[in-house]
């Protein structure tokens, strides 16, 4: 196990765990389709979890939903200065049987959080993630053999670098990975590690993702008209601090969609989110994004663009109203930050829209609000034609413990 020390460079709220695989089949031309959504809920996580976690693993092996690892503050309320706890304890729920329960499946070798998760023919890939003192290379296969209640654990191939708050996704007996932080600093590398048949891959270095660090992203694989493509969105680049008192770069939260080919090894922009309803930029930065069938790409949850950006630039521009003698506008934006914890959930506008788009067409749809996907830090996952929401912040410092089932239906048009 590799444990790298830092001194984090700000406040890094959210993650988002990818996954990939649905039995939909549509062609691979044509307008996106339709889809209806139907909500229920799944059983709640028990135990050290029962108040909801952030940043979990998150995966499906042989049937069952299997959740482990992420964090929360279940003693004194973050608003007031309390202290996040990682977890690793590891549940799994058998999805087969509408009346069961979670179980626990035995623990992590360590607690963790801010890592990310693939689910694989082989099991549940989990990589990297922090505890709050340091950054992991760490990357564990999840398996659950049929007669075992315990999870088994093996250590597979570890990263380059030690990385948090990064994303993953799975295509073509490949594990990808992009964003984050490497070694504590943002970074732009790009890996991929081959699952072959004795799980002994290692990790290639690809292109570098290009353009801005993407702390928090949200990634898939699919298919496109010249082939696969991985799929990166949003995330943000951090403030940029100068050497003198009150400069520095503001942080940017982006609001794009790049795509790689592996064919070619080459990045290009893919295209960028639809605009909110009020017009302003959309972002999915610790949302989750997951591929279905051959063309379908669906963007959820994370936070509000304008209101996260606005959080993560105040101390910068505190210091420069106070360099710059604007004392009416520092005071306003020191109440701005003394407040900042304490609004209701609906004045953080994390995102309640599911966004839908076609890497054939190219083309978006709008699938309707839900309350239910207005998360940031939750796991995702798909099983046939069932959305998994596993829970998340309903806001700084607040998690929620539902684990929400939206099932997935196409329509006719």
């Amino acid at each position: 196990m590799t444990h790298v020390r830092f001194i984090p460079a700000g406040c890094l709220l959210l993650l988002a765990v990818f996954f990939s695989g649905c039995r939909w089949q549509r062609p691979t031309t044509g307008e996106p389709s339709a889809l209806t959504v139907t909500w229920n809920r799944l059983p709640p996580l028990p135990d050290s979890s029962s108040l909801g976690v952030s940043a979990p693993f998150v995966g499906l092996t042989r049937g069952r939903l299997l959740v482990a690892g992420g964090c929360n503050f279940p003693d004194v309320p973050a608003a007031k200065g309390g202290v996040k706890r990682y977890y690793s304890e590891i549940f799994t729920l058998d999805l087969s049987d509408p009346d069961a329960r979670w179980q626990p499946g035995g623990r992590l070798p360590l607690p963790v959080a801010y890592g990310a998760s693939v689910t694989t023919p082989e099991g549940v890939v989990c990589i990297g993630g922090n505890d709050g003192d340091g950054s992991f290379t760490d990357v564990w296969l999840l398996t659950l053999p049929d007669s075992a209640e315990t999870v088994q654990i093996r250590a597979l191939s570890p990263l380059p670098s030690a990385m948090d708050n990064l994303a993953a996704t799975y295509a073509d007996h490949t594990v990808y990975v992009a964003g984050g932080n490497e070694n504590g600093a943002p970074g732009h590398g790009f890996y991929a590690m081959k699952l072959d048949k004795n799980l002994d891959g290692t990790w290639e270095k690809l292109p570098d993702v290009p353009g801005l660090a993407r702390l928090q992203p949200v990634m898939a694989a699919l298919p496109s008209a010249d082939g696969l493509r991985v799929y990166l969105s949003s995330g943000y680049q951090p403030v940029t601090w100068g050497r003198l008192f009150g400069n520095g770069d503001d942080a940017e939260v982006s609001s794009d969609v790049l795509s790689y080919h592996p064919a070619t090894r080459k990045w290009r922009e893919e295209a960028v989110l639809p605009v909110s309803e009020d017009g302003s930029p959309r972002t999915f930065t610790g949302g989750c994004a997951v591929a279905c069938g051959d063309s379908t790409l669906l963007f959820m949850g994370g936070v509000n663009y304008d209101r996260f950006r606005n959080a993560i630039n105040r101390r910068l521009r505190m210091r420069r109203a106070e360099r710059s003698a604007e004392y009416e506008a520092l005071g306003r934006l020191m109440e701005e930050g003394d407040q900042y914890m304490y609004h209701p959930v609906e004045w953080y506008k994390f995102n309640t829209i599911l966004l839908q788009y076609n890497t054939f067409t190219k083309e978006w749809k709008d699938l309707g609000s839900h309350g239910q996907l207005a998360r940031a830090g939750a796991g995702a996952v798909l099983r046939g034609d069932s959305l998994i929401i596993v829970n998340g912040e309903l806001k700084p410092g607040i998690r929620t413990p539902q684990v929400n089932c939206a099932v997935l239906r196409r329509g006719s048009r």
